[in-house]
């Protein structure tokens, strides 16, 4: 009988040989094994490319929020002191910090993930935006006069709900990037683990596959390297220090900026704590931001805080510390970024120091505008009475209450020309109108005009000159550096003799100030020449501290220059040089 319909002999009804089922098996198991080592390569690019966006793009993300976060607070103690002193510079430097601030949000704009994370970007910008209006409305107040402690109300009643506001949403800022670098670390570990039961599977199933795995792996660990390494790089070549530090204040690495810094190499600081390089001052604030974090109360905290350098030095920084916590939410260790402030921190010693300089200067010159006022009115008091007294009148007596009035106004005029030309010369050229003339006839009229005033103090004022000495000057300029000169030394000349002496040195002339008084510290020599200084107290000496100052503006407008050699105790003698062929063209043309 013929074969049945189950026959299983190998052979179909029309005598033809049924391929083998193994190779379509082995055909199938050998895609499935592609497959497999295809989607685990793919998972174990996915992973990397997770981790690479972890690194670069996250850490960016993450650095540029808190950069914006210092520049937001910077910018808010600059505003606050712009605000108390509006000087130039103090508002320049506020405005420069609002513009800062700004530029970091832009810079934030690319890197957003979501629409939420653009909204609330939108919302700090706008926030930064009513901050900048209502400080500069309440400087413009500030300025025109309205009374400091309304406009301080005011800036504390429309400001500081700003300024919450702007604190509670950089810290979302920073919490979203928090979140998304744990889903990030998340995301790899879940395709890193299907990836190796991927590997897993292929290397059970064929060797070949396996093989072929581990060279596709052995690509992708090459890839980690080098995103390691670029991690490494970033963390290497950063512009500020970056540093992990252990919750108990020790220092487990930093990179070279932190380094520069604080002037240790890596090996020494790991023997050292926080506190060890801290400024005595700052370690109790230093410690309580790092207790803060620990129990949560904010997830990133920047404080200024000053270092002491190896080499004994103090520098100042900008300290922002997060912490970096386990799984389980507890505390692993801090990451500290600091960037030095010393510039910025002396700019605002500089501009305090005017601020002190300007209170000083409105404090004497009050003074001394009101005293000669004062004798001024003493003295027409006088002579009202001489006049309203009944019989004859004393000729002598009256010229004398006279003169003594006619020299409180020259005092008073001569106080106010002091004040015009500051203003008129502290920023700007000089302007010099040079002309062929004699200084030995300038210095003569100007040791004349003074010879009254030399009687007064009991000064004896000699002129020691040549007939004549010639040369290209502004004669009415060089008078009034002399009479400054002449002026201060008969100030502080004790009632001793005061020379003038004048002499040619070839090229160029000399004009000597020579008293026997006070003398002037070593320190302070070449101070008296800055605007409102002088060597001692403005309470035993009258002046505003302008008459040398305005001396050498006067004589280096001219090409020349003017020095003191003097020791305390020992009087002191002011050179005034000039050239003889006459000031540079530039400044001769009054350019």
């Amino acid at each position: 009988m013929g074969p049945s319909e189950h026959d299983t002999s190998g052979r179909d009804r029309g005598g033809l040989a049924r391929p083998p089922p193994w190779p379509v098996i082995l055909a199938i198991l050998l895609a499935a094994v592609v497959a497999v080592t295809a989607a685990s390569f793919l998972a174990l690019r996915r992973a990397t490319l997770a981790q690479e966006r972890l690194i670069d793009v996250e850490a960016a993300a993450l650095a540029a929020a808190r950069a914006a976060e210092a520049a937001s607070q910077a910018r808010s103690r600059l505003a606050h002191e712009a605000f108390l002193a509006p000087t130039p510079e103090s508002l320049g430097a506020a405005e420069g910090a609002y513009a800062a601030v700004a530029e970091r949000l832009l810079h934030l704009r690319p890197l957003a993930h979501s629409e939420e994370e653009r909204a609330l970007l939108f919302r700090i910008a706008h926030g930064q935006r009513q901050a900048l209006s209502i400080w500069r409305e309440l400087v413009d107040a500030r300025i025109r006069g309205d009374r400091l402690d309304r406009l301080a109300a005011l800036y504390a009643e429309r400001n500081q709900p700003i300024r919450d506001e702007l604190d509670l949403e950089y810290a979302q800022l920073a919490d979203m990037h928090e979140r998304e670098l744990a889903r990030g670390r998340e995301e790899a570990a879940g395709v890193g683990r299907a990836a190796r039961l991927g590997l897993l599977g292929a290397a059970l199933v064929a060797l070949a596959a396996g093989v072929a795995m581990l060279l596709l792996l052995r690509r992708s660990l090459r890839a980690l390297v080098e995103s390691e390494l670029r991690y490494r790089d970033t963390f290497e070549h950063a512009a500020v220090g970056i540093a992990n530090v252990a919750l108990d204040g020790r220092w487990l690495s930093v990179n070279p900026r932190f380094e520069e810094i604080l002037g240790y190499q890596e090996a020494e600081l790991r023997g050292r704590t926080f506190a060890d390089v801290t400024h005595p001052d700052d370690v109790g604030e230093a410690f309580e931001l790092g207790q803060r974090l620990i129990r949560g109360d904010a997830a990133v905290a920047g404080v200024e805080k000053r270092y002491v350098r190896k080499d004994g030095r103090t520098t100042w920084v900008n300290l922002t510390v997060s912490l970096v916590r386990n799984g389980d939410g507890t505390p692993r260790h801090f990451i500290s970024a600091a960037e030095p402030i010393d510039a910025r921190r002396a700019v605002e010693e500089e501009l305090r120091d005017a601020v002190r300089a300007r209170d000083e200067f409105l404090h004497i010159a009050s003074h001394e505008l009101r005293t000669p006022l004062t004798s001024l009115g003493l003295q027409l008091d006088g002579l009202r009475s001489s006049l309203s007294r009944s019989g004859p009148l004393d000729p002598e007596r009256l010229e004398a209450k006279a003169d003594a009035a006619r020299r409180q106004v020259r005092r008073l005029g001569a106080l106010v020309a002091e004040l015009l030309d500051v203003s008129r010369l502290a920023d700007g050229e000089v302007p010099v109108e040079a002309e062929e003339g004699d200084l030995v006839a300038t210095a003569r009229a100007v040791t004349e005009r003074f010879a009254p005033d030399a009687a007064r103090v009991r000064s004896a004022l000699r002129l020691v000159a040549p007939d004549s000495v010639r040369a290209r000057f502004d004669p009415v300029r060089v008078e009034q550096a002399l009479t400054h000169v002449v002026a201060n030394a008969l100030k502080y000349g004790a009632g001793k003799p005061v020379d003038v002496v004048v002499q040619r040195d070839g090229g160029t002339a000399r004009v000597l100030v020579r008293d026997r008084g006070i003398g002037i510290d070593p320190d302070a020599r070449e101070r008296i020449f800055g605007r409102f200084e002088r060597a001692v107290s403005s309470r035993h000496y009258g002046g505003l501290g302008l008459g040398l100052f305005l001396a050498r503006r006067i004589v280096e407008a001219h090409g020349g220059r003017i020095a003191v050699v003097s020791a305390p105790g020992e009087g002191a003698t002011f050179a005034v040089e000039l050239p003889v062929a006459g000031p540079p063209e530039r400044v001769a043309a009054g350019a």
